[in-house]
């Protein structure tokens, strides 16, 4: 059968089964546990990408034929974990190619366009700008000493934001916390919570809105300008390195598709400890670079700007910025 999509190829070649209602998959994947956990993974066919997830080993990975031209070294192994002949998939692949290259994409322009859309949120009532906050507001005093001395953030470079003391209990998580909300173009998207207390059990709050399809920075991705496009987990990173941020430790298909409509050269900065490593190497499955920079023992890019400073950090980030080979060697000793 000649193949048009790996969707068909996988298909044609595993039992699927029920759908969630996130529209997963679930499939036995053998290979990982021999089937003693039962259907522990699942496929994901959206707008035309293909993503599979074993909750099991925890493996992830997306194709994406309007972006990738080659198949991601994470998706060959899972296709072959399901006895899928290489000669199958890599004419999926010369296919999708071929289309890129007539002009001719997988979905429609507008179906694209919409499936990545962030939802336009509404700022709650509760919120106040941390510029507009009283003399004596405790916690204007505590947001401002935690940016500055915390952070190396001037409280005046962003539309921080505080909580009033509020009756409506699903809001009363955000008192105590220095909130930034993140926009796209007019547009607010999202917004994060940061904890001043030191008690709560959470750092980072976020609303219930899903993150999938936001990043901040979108104002960067169509700058016109040499300097590469910085790309990092947390927004305190981002913020310092005029960069974008993922606000999580997940590079989502609707993010990938945002970030590779940039013409700038895309650098994954990847936090030296936790979930950094997968994160990177999904990047260069991307054909991304990403950096090493030296930055001590500091876990990540906001706390080496407030050890070495800024200067010293966007020069070592510039210095230690590779591809290939080269950059999963680097990876290797960079993450912990």
């Amino acid at each position: 059968m000649d193949y048009k999509t790996l969707e068909e190829v996988v298909r044609s070649h595993i039992n699927l089964g029920r759908k969630n209602a996130k529209g997963w998959e679930e499939c036995l994947h053998l290979q990982c546990d021999h089937g003693r956990k039962g259907n522990r993974a699942a496929f994901l066919f959206e707008n035309d990408q293909t993503a599979f997830h074993c909750f099991n080993c925890g493996t992830k990975t997306v194709y994406d034929p309007d972006s990738h031209s080659r198949m991601p070294t994470k998706m060959v192994g899972i296709l072959r974990d399901f006895n899928i002949s290489d000669d199958e998939w890599q004419g999926v692949l010369l296919n999708s190619m071929a289309a890129r290259d007539a002009g001719v994409k997988s979905g429609g322009a507008a179906k694209q366009q919409l499936s990545i859309e962030p939802k336009p949120l509404e700022l709650p009532a509760e919120f106040y700008l941390l510029e507009d906050a009283d003399d004596d507001d405790k916690w204007a005093l505590i947001a401002a000493d935690y940016l500055e001395n915390e952070r190396a953030i001037s409280p005046s470079s962003y539309a921080f934001m505080l909580s009033r003391a509020t009756e409506r209990a699903h809001m009363k998580k955000w008192r105590g916390r220095v909130i930034y909300p993140i926009y796209k173009g007019e547009k607010l998207v999202y917004y994060q919570g940061r904890d001043l207390t030191g008690k709560a059990l959470k750092k980072f709050e976020s609303p219930s809105e899903p993150k999938d399809r936001v990043i901040y920075g979108f104002d960067r991705l169509f700058q016109q300008t040499e300097i590469p496009l910085y790309i990092v987990e947390g927004w305190f990173d981002a913020h310092v390195i005029d960069g974008i941020a993922l606000l999580g430790n997940e590079l989502t298909p609707a993010q990938i598709k945002w970030l590779n409509k940039s013409r700038r050269r895309k650098v994954y900065i990847p936090d030296r400890f936790g979930d950094g490593k997968r994160n990177a190497e999904h990047a260069l499955e991307l054909g991304w670079e990403i950096s090493t920079p030296e930055i001590g023992d500091c876990k990540d890019i906001n706390a080496g700007v407030h050890k070495y400073g800024r200067m010293y950090v966007m020069k070592s980030i510039a210095d230690n910025t590779a591809i290939g080979f080269d950059a999963e060697t680097r990876l290797g000793v960079y993450c912990k």
